[in-house]
């Protein structure tokens, strides 16, 4: 192996996959651990029935390629955005490489950054194939290479033209403080910075929550399989939180020195997350009352706001590095799967807001990261 391809890889796939280790394991728990336990179905089963609903419907067949595209994009994201870094400034001396050498480099890149798609397509080509979908099964390996192509070239690019910058902090913070209130320098962060990421949690969430409830039906109503799964969308809004949380004590420790209660200050979170649910609580006011009985509805949406109050709450006690919060929150869904099967909902529901209320208003003043 040549020694720019050693580097290409040292800087840009190793961390990207150290840097996301724990999401992937929480990932692998769930699709190959949890799902069998619940429903009782064996794991080559439950992802045949997966692969071939995917097959066979053409919205749920989009809708898996739209997440592919926004791993894509992260991956894409999380390159470019080392490359626009001051001490990776070095990597510009690439550009004085062959431009078709370069691009194939760089090709390899991608291919390694998007493995756990190209691993899960190869399962879906053996039961496409099974299932005599030919025409899908080409358009999912003409999907991959044209992520990778594009991928690839848009490095390329970036490595060419050194002088091209992306949104700085600045441009995010270019108002007056007064003018605003706090809660909205998170949502313009958010709607800059962190759309792709937003965006696939809650296509996520919501489309998992609309399809699994449309498709249950009165007589068999069991809504166990829907919370853990609709709970792993909202689990993964711990992603966001924690970027939230490590932008505002980079940027934002001057709140702390503004004249105002703790009661205050605990409402602007309150308001925050209120409005980043906003799509899952549409969705479930939509399901409501033709395919979710109303107590359903609340313990719903209670359960997603309390759950994302926590989140943020634990983050004032200390400021884990992301590996050790992704194991709290995989700690948390298995608290909750047992609570499902226990039918506690409720219970946990209450417990978790009276403890992020608690951890935020004994923790706020005594944090420091």
């Amino acid at each position: 192996m040549s020694i720019s391809r050693t580097l290409l890889i040292k800087i840009f796939v190793k961390p990207f996959y150290r840097q996301h280790a724990g999401l992937f394991v929480f990932l692998f728990t769930i699709m190959l651990g949890v799902v069998s336990v619940i429903d009782g179905a064996k794991f080559t089963d439950y992802h045949f029935f997966l692969i071939q609903g995917m097959m066979r419907n053409s919205f749920f067949f989009l809708l898996v390629l739209l997440l592919w595209f926004l791993y894509a994009k992260k991956s894409e994201q999380f390159v470019v955005n080392i490359l626009l870094r001051p001490d990776h400034s070095f990597l510009n001396i690439l550009s004085l490489l062959d431009s078709k050498k370069l691009y194939r480099k760089l090709l390899w890149v991608q291919f390694l950054l998007i493995l756990p798609i190209i691993f899960y397509a190869c399962i879906i080509f053996a039961a496409g194939f099974y299932l005599h979908e030919f025409i899908k099964c080409l358009l999912v390996l003409l999907y991959i290479i044209t992520i990778c192509l594009i991928s690839a070239r848009w490095y390329l690019y970036y490595i060419q033209n050194p002088d091209k910058s992306a949104w700085t902090m600045k441009k995010i913070f270019s108002f007056k403080i007064r003018e605003t209130p706090y809660w909205s320098f998170f949502i313009r962060y958010i709607g800059i910075d962190k759309k792709l990421l937003f965006s696939g949690i809650k296509l996520y969430s919501c489309s998992v929550l609309y399809l699994m409830i449309v498709n249950q039906s009165w007589i068999e109503y069991d809504l166990k399989m829907i919370t853990l799964f609709f709970s792993f969308g909202i689990l993964g809004h711990g992603l966001i939180i924690h970027q939230l949380r490590d932008m505002e004590e980079t940027y934002l420790r001057f709140y702390r020195a503004v004249p105002l209660s703790l009661l205050k200050r605990f409402v602007q979170y309150a308001i925050l997350y209120l409005i980043l649910l906003i799509p899952e609580i549409l969705t479930i006011i939509l399901l409501t009352s033709h395919y979710l009985r109303i107590q359903d509805a609340i313990i719903f949406i209670f359960l997603s706001y309390s759950m994302l109050l926590f989140l943020n709450s634990l983050l004032f006690i200390k400021f884990f590095k992301m590996k050790d919060y992704l194991k709290i929150i995989l700690c948390i869904f298995f608290i909750e799967y047992f609570s499902v099967l226990s039918g506690t909902c409720p219970l946990l529901c209450i417990l978790l807001f009276i403890s992020a209320i608690t951890i935020f208003f004994f923790r706020y003043y005594k944090f420091e990261r």
